[in-house]
């Protein structure tokens, strides 16, 4: 038996110029850890570097543009995540929203293999609003007001993403991993898919994203 957890993270980018196109990529196979304070990749509790050794591994990413698929893939992907701070989730039935209390986290989609992917979709979260729902035993986590300190990116197709980006997840908690102390959640594991989307920029001079790409990564590092 397992329990559904929601969860989406609203992002601004930094891009230079926007179209009307939206570009969104699916991602299934995710697994994620909380650990009382920190939501995370299973894959590693090391990353932020654009390194897939530290991250948790995709089963599948399928890229669209304005509603038409235009790619997918089925290896050396993956997911590398961190939200810290998330402390004081409710395990009782009701409604309430935290805020992580300081320290920037990222959601990051890696593509290649380590030391160090070849392509990336790279964003810094330094807060993030956490809505928890317990209605009848579902569980829902809703993450908004998230903030992009910085946005980088080298898109496989010929796609490049600019404001406003968001990630939004949907994941399922295994029965018997879902732990609590004094009335706080304190652990979880879960998988599920998501998606990672935003509106296209297909101008050759938005290019000066990428090259705030994987140098800058290294002070990423958790």
């Amino acid at each position: 038996m397992k329990t559904s957890i929601l969860g989406i993270v609203g992002l601004v980018g930094l891009a230079g110029s926007i179209a009307s196109a939206d570009v969104v990529i699916e991602f299934t196979g995710m697994n994620l850890v909380y650990d009382g304070s920190s939501l995370y990749d299973a894959g590693s509790a090391a990353g932020g570097s654009a390194d897939p050794a530290d991250a948790d591994g995709l089963a599948s990413a399928d890229f669209f543009l304005n509603g038409l698929q235009v790619g997918a893939l089925s290896s050396d992907i993956s997911l590398d995540v961190y939200v810290p701070n998330l402390v004081g989730i409710p395990s009782t039935a009701g409604t309430s929203t935290i805020i992580n209390t300081g320290g920037a986290g990222f959601f990051d989609l890696l593509i290649g293999t380590s030391p160090l992917a070849s392509q990336f979709l790279l964003v810094d979260v330094s807060s993030v609003a956490i809505t928890y729902i317990d209605v009848a035993g579902i569980l829902q986590f809703t993450f908004g007001g998230a903030v992009a300190d910085s946005f980088a990116q080298n898109l496989p197709y010929g796609l490049m993403v600019g404001n406003p980006l968001t990630v939004s997840f949907s994941a399922q908690i295994d029965q018997g991993t879902l732990t609590s102390d004094g009335g706080f959640i304190t652990g979880f594991r879960a998988s599920g898919t998501g998606e990672f989307r935003g509106e296209a920029v297909p101008t050759p001079g938005s290019i000066a994203l990428v090259a705030l790409g994987v140098p800058a990564v290294i002070r990423r590092r958790r």
